[in-house]
């Protein structure tokens, strides 16, 4: 199976305000990518790098231009990184928040990625350096990751803060002119990995909010490490077929397609590990369905459709099978019990009965 690194939907920002004040189409870029256009109501959702880096290389193209990560990155906010954003700006200064970015992004929101702290005289270099292999679209990738650290400094050192120049990494001297311009800051091309540069005074900044903001719950602690291992096969298989739920019911041919394994060598490794193509599309199917229920006011018929089933009481009595409950009583248990049933644990299965 490839080996790739995961990121969560939410890194993809504003996307769909971007394209479509450019005068592009949202739908036509994502069909290109091969990504469901699902993942925009759905940012927790995680994906792997490869399909990131190309969807924001299909959108650079859609849109004819060569530095659009710049633009997006320009609209991106420590609010649309979820958790992992709420946690980094609960930091007492700068220096602690480049901490926790640092230590808790692998887990929290992106993996096979380090943000990495030098420091040379006065200057601190901050940056973002990558694992995967993956080449298409990695330099867009790139300038959007820039921007979301510009983020997180500001919400220390102010709204208007800039760093004193930007290094990107590997980047034909015709955009550093452009990416100078947008980002009204001194841009320099390196052989290193791409960063921000910025006086080490600004580390002690203490956050202007201190104390105004709630700790993280129990229940998002419980999500943090849900990111899946390099030799966690069942978890990277899962994470392709949540994928895919978001716009079709996968197929076994499908995720084998998508992950570099034939049909039959992806059953045999399954197999290897006491576990069925069926065990994780089931298990996926469930966990849908109960944050379905649980975080939308979709209809019955509604959520039945978007799993994949003729009608709905197909999907009830297959919800009723494994869970014990029909989906509406579901919906009317205590809030603590939907907390606990959709923090990311694994789901207690009743039975075997494929949805």
């Amino acid at each position: 199976m490839h080996q790739t690194g995961y990121t969560r939907a939410s890194t993809l920002g504003p996307i769909a305000d971007v394209v479509t004040a450019a005068g592009g189409s949202i739908g036509r870029v994502f069909r290109r990518a091969d990504l469901p256009l699902g993942l925009l109501e759905a940012p927790d959702t995680l994906l792997p790098l490869r399909d990131h880096f190309r969807l924001l290389m299909v959108t650079s193209r859609e849109l004819h231009d060569e530095v659009f990560a710049v633009r997006l990155g320009r609209q991106t906010s420590m609010a649309g990184l979820g958790i992992f954003g709420r946690w980094v700006a609960q930091a007492p200064t700068l220096l602690e928040a480049i901490h926790r970015a640092g230590t808790s992004l692998p887990h929290m929101l992106q993996n096979a990625t380090q943000l990495v702290v030098r420091r040379h005289g006065s200057e601190i270099h901050w940056s973002y350096e990558l694992t995967d292999p993956a080449r298409d679209g990695r330099r867009q990738n790139e300038m959007l990751a820039i921007w979301y650290m510009i983020a997180i400094v500001r919400h220390f050192a102010g709204a208007c803060w800039l760093p004193s120049r930007i290094i990107f990494g590997d980047l034909p001297n015709r955009l550093r002119c452009p990416i100078g311009e947008l980002t009204c800051t001194d841009t320099a091309i390196g052989n290193a990995a791409s960063a921000i540069v910025f006086d080490r005074r600004l580390l002690t900044a203490v956050n202007p909010n201190l104390g105004q903001g709630d700790g993280l719950t129990a229940s998002e602690l419980g999500r943090i490490f849900d990111l899946p291992d390099p030799e966690d096969l069942p978890g990277r298989l899962s994470v392709l077929i949540q994928l895919e739920l978001l716009d079709r019911r996968p197929t076994l041919s499908r995720i084998g397609n998508r992950s570099g394994l034939t049909r039959r060598t992806l059953q045999r490794r399954l197999s290897e590990v006491g576990l069925s193509y069926s065990d994780l599309l089931r298990n996926a199917l469930q966990r849908r369905a109960v944050r379905l229920l649980c975080q939308t006011d979709r209809s019955i018929g509604d959520i039945a459709s978007v799993l994949g089933y003729g009608d709905p009481a197909h999907f009830s009595r297959a919800f009723e099978r494994w869970s014990g409950t029909a989906p509406t009583r579901w919906r009317r248990l205590p809030e603590s019990r939907v907390r606990a049933e959709t923090n990311g644990s694994p789901l207690r299965i009743k039975s075997r009965t494929d949805m």
